[in-house]
């Protein structure tokens, strides 16, 4: 019987074939394979796979990973006989991945993969600058088109509750469900009622709710109001 730990992970922000759910099964199925007693995992559900190696990933860094962390560790400690993963950009897709190399090395752990991997070092070397490559240029496509948004005035980010976006997802109009409830907050605001007491009166807003209507996305709202409440205070 053997010690088993597994990694899954999907990419961000990419087109990946490989499912989380497809990994976990097959890495199990592997597992079973090699007369696992004990299956650990690190699932780190969707991750970038990048670390320090990667100047400014734009995500989580995985070597940072507290799961991922304490993995090396284990592997230091010679906790598993294998470590498998679908195949070897799931444990990292950049030379982060010689770092764990080293440390199962350590331990004595062997590398086993659902799928064929190259194990020469110029295949490797290769595989990671692709796979750098393509993370750059996600982030670059990424940049260009929230700056675009900002040149062309469109709005970045979730639209605030009451508004949404028009139907070719660049202004914000009213969303009929929810704009007037946001219009009866800006009223009873001018009644002077306070941010706690509105929340109670319109049970559906929590009072910073209430807070990022009248204050942090005012003008938003009062650019759309039929009538004026210019005068309504923000002061809590």
């Amino acid at each position: 019987m053997t010690d088993v730990v597994r990694v899954i992970r999907q990419s961000q922000g990419t087109e990946d074939s490989i499912s989380l759910q497809q990994q976990r099964e097959k890495t199990r199925a592997l597992a079973e394979n090699l007369d696992a007693d004990l299956i650990d995992t690190v699932d780190l559900n969707n991750h970038s796979g990048f670390s320090l190696f990667r100047k400014d990933p734009g995500d989580e860094r995985l070597d940072s990973h507290p799961e991922v962390q304490k993995m090396i560790e284990g592997l230091r400690a010679g906790q598993w006989d294998y470590l498998i993963a679908h195949d070897d950009t799931r444990i990292a897709r950049d030379e982060f991945y010689s770092v764990i190399q080293y440390a199962a090395l350590e331990g004595d752990c062997e590398f086993q993969f659902v799928s064929d991997v190259p194990n020469d070092r110029l295949t490797f070397r290769i595989q990671r600058i692709v796979e750098t490559e393509t993370k750059a240029k996600e982030i670059q496509k990424s940049k260009a088109a929230v700056e675009h948004r900002r040149e062309q005035g469109y709005h970045h980010g979730s639209p605030p509750f009451g508004l949404k976006f028009d139907a070719n997802g660049e202004y914000l109009v009213k969303d009929m469900d929810e704009w007037p409830t946001v219009e009866r907050v800006f009223t009873l605001r001018e009644e002077g009622l306070s941010y706690r007491d509105i929340s109670d009166k319109v049970e559906i807003i929590s009072k910073s709710g209430v807070g990022k209507i009248v204050r942090k996305n005012r003008e938003m709202y009062l650019k759309r109001m039929d009538s004026d409440h210019s005068a309504v205070s923000t002061a809590e």
